[in-house]
């Protein structure tokens, strides 16, 4: 088959979609002095916020950047990354985020793993963006997807196995968002206060916010009280937040309140601890709904965040989701019974970049098989349990890493902690724990308090004290 040149600009197509950043001009007209976004530094309406946008646009066309080519953005959040990562999508290149606090090595490898044609760097904080071209390593296709096609393409956690370029059409990102706002219904009369990093969330948070015209107010990096100080002043009425930073909002002093008019939480990342959900709602009287976000999917899953919620209780999927909990043969398990969790739904990913492989070929009878082990119950509602490749096998008797980090995490002093298998003469593997304090206490006390909460052979064999547990940069806990 003929391979199209990098360097060749695309046409297009006549049947091509039409970009999420299309919504800047509506919203320029609709509302031009609503804000858009701001973080701390810069903020800016929605029609000074399209006029920003357009004039990296036109940078990056002297540049020399043309449709399809696809864009590495290494930068900080705020609004000059996300002004350049609109201008990427709003010229018809694809949006390619690499985390900035990455090592070097890491993000070369980042660069070639995902075929880059151009680097968008800030070289410091405050530096405008410089534009660096780069010849991939491997030639590949101009966009292929199809002439205009192509979006966003990202390295997967790794979740799912090895990392994965994950690669997303205009049309598929168009879908997730229309679906994850049957739950989150965002609009324009609503401020987002972002905390999570734009180079692992984007293409089913921050362009629903840019699509449904809702203000993202930049609270990360921030010290708590400042963070709060910057929501009230902005009268956020939602959040998107990890547990971490629920914790540290759940310990703000009195007087450092955050909006009145805040009505939606959300926390993903990784499973929210009851601890944390429990905190938070007693500081500032609202439910927390834990979001599974997963890069092949969109945002499949919200829970209705009720008091005594449990960690991986995600419920009901949202509508325009199904699913299906299947055993190692890919058949239905009953309910109640533990599986692999499997997803359907609009917005699925459009290809793997490396090796190639197309929707098609991923999906299983329309399902994608996420990796992760979990129950449904006859109303429809999903527990997760954990990964599948983490089941501890104790004596024959499978554990759940999440059951017991569950209790671990409900302890008052326990601020995180990671449960892995380790192993055991006499049983094969036994359950080992690592804990990170937020006070101290001894391992003999979290052992006692499992003791109390867990069958035997559930209970960590080893408990070790860690001064911090290991983070991905979106973070999750490295497994």
């Amino acid at each position: 088959m003929h391979q199209p040149s990098r360097s060749a600009p695309s046409s297009g197509g006549a049947n091509a979609p039409r970009p999420v950043t299309d919504a800047l001009d509506r919203h320029a007209a609709d509302r031009p002095g609503q804000l858009a976004v701001h973080d701390g530094a810069t903020a800016l309406t929605w029609a000074e916020l399209r006029a920003a946008v357009d004039a990296q646009v036109a940078r990056f066309v002297a540049a020399g950047i043309v449709p399809g080519q696809r864009v590495a953005l290494i930068a900080p959040d705020g609004a000059p990354a996300l002004i350049s990562a609109l201008a990427v999508l709003r010229l018809g290149a694809v949006h390619a985020p690499i985390d900035h606090t990455l090592a070097a090595p890491e993000i070369e490898t980042a660069l070639t793993a995902l075929g880059v044609d151009w680097q968008v760097r800030q070289a410091e904080p405050g530096a405008p963006h410089a534009v660096r071209q780069v010849t991939p390593a491997v030639s590949s296709p101009l966009d292929p997807l199809g002439p205009g096609q192509s979006a966003f393409l990202r390295l997967s956690s790794g979740t799912t196995g090895a990392a994965k370029g994950v690669l997303l059409s205009h049309g598929t990102i168009a879908a997730r968002i229309a679906a994850a706002n049957d739950g989150l219904q965002l609009g324009p009369d609503d401020r987002m206060l972002w905390l999570l990093p734009m180079a692992y969330h984007f293409a089913v948070s921050v362009l629903l916010y840019v699509d449904r015209g809702c203000a993202i107010v930049f609270g990360n990096r921030l010290r708590a009280t400042d963070t709060a100080a910057a929501a009230r002043a902005a009268g956020c009425t939602a959040l998107y937040a990890s547990p971490w930073h629920l914790r540290r909002l759940a310990e703000l002093p009195a007087g450092a309140d955050l909006p009145a008019g805040l009505r939606l939480v959300v926390s993903t990342t990784t499973a929210l601890d009851a601890g944390t959900a429990a905190a938070f709602r007693a500081r500032h009287g609202l439910g927390v709904r834990q979001g599974l976000g997963i890069i092949e999917v969109g945002l499949p899953f919200l829970s209705p965040g009720e008091a005594g919620e449990r960690p991986g209780q995600l419920g009901r999927p949202l509508p325009a989701f199904s699913v299906a909990i299947l055993d190692a043969a890919g058949q239905p398990v009953a309910p109640g019974e533990a599986g692999e969790l499997a997803i359907a739904g609009p917005g699925l990913l459009d290809a793997y970049l490396t090796p190639w492989r197309t929707r098609e070929s991923i999906l299983d009878h329309g399902f994608f098989r996420t990796g992760d082990l979990a129950t449904v119950d006859g109303d429809g509602a999903v527990t997760l349990l954990g990964r599948l490749k983490d089941v501890i096998n104790v004596g024959g008797v499978k554990v759940f890493p999440l059951e017991v980090e569950t209790v671990l995490a409900a302890h008052p002093a326990v601020r995180g902690c990671r449960v892995s298998a380790g192993p055991d003469p006499r049983l094969g593997e036994q359950v080992v724990a690592e804990v990170e304090l937020s006070v101290p206490v001894e391992p003999d006390a979290l052992a006692a308090w499992c003791a109390d909460r867990l069958a035997p052979l559930k209970r960590p064999g080893r408990i070790t004290v860690v001064d911090r547990l290991p983070m991905t940069g979106s973070g999750k806990v490295k497994r």
